[in-house]
């Protein structure tokens, strides 16, 4: 059962990435105007879709991953935040007019994307001295995190700033939850 789960992981993930590039030709994913949220104006519920298909697979390959090579339950709760800000993201609309739906959808965008991001970061860091691998990606996954935001500030929100932290996600997460354990020999 081990080794299967990372393969049904693996395939969530792959179709969460495709499903996501296929949802961003809806808009310009390098424009305001492509941002995932707004897309989901206009299709309500392929962004619905959206946001349970990518908050599925990035908590299944993190439990994965936390419950393989960590022995702390502390993303337990940061998923729960995170499935939390996904709900209020997809519960209320990016509708300028309506100001309190306006801000709950930001306050649940900002939620899920931070806490979802720290918790990849956290897995990463608390496996820092265990192999390369590990020191790699969490440099890796820091650098993203503050590339997208510096990106964020600079260009406002759009697909591609969007999407590219949480792919970027899958593809690392699918690597590490692939990984073979190292056998020690002693005589």
């Amino acid at each position: 059962m081990k080794r299967i789960l990372p393969i049904i992981s693996a395939i969530i993930c792959l179709i969460t990435a495709v499903y996501t590039i296929w949802y961003m030709h809806f808009g310009n994913p390098v424009k305001n105007s492509g941002a995932l949220s707004k897309i989901g104006l206009e299709h309500h519920n392929l962004f619905v879709v959206w946001g349970i298909l990518t908050y599925l697979s990035l908590s299944f390959a993190l439990i994965i991953a936390y419950r393989r090579f960590t022995k702390t339950s502390a993303y337990i709760p940061l998923l729960c935040v995170s499935g939390i800000g996904m709900i209020m993201t997809l519960c209320f609309d990016f509708v300028y007019d309506d100001k309190f739906s306006y801000f709950m959808h930001c306050i649940g965008s900002l939620t899920f994307s931070a806490v979802s991001g720290i918790t990849v970061f956290l897995l990463f860091l608390l496996n820092y001295k265990k192999s390369l691998m590990f020191k790699s990606f969490t440099y890796i996954t820091g650098l993203i995190l503050a590339i997208d935001l510096i990106c964020l500030l600079i260009f406002k929100e759009t697909g591609l700033i969007e999407a590219m932290p949480i792919i970027a996600g899958y593809i690392m997460l699918t690597i590490v939850n692939f990984r073979r354990e190292k056998i020690e020999i002693t005589k």
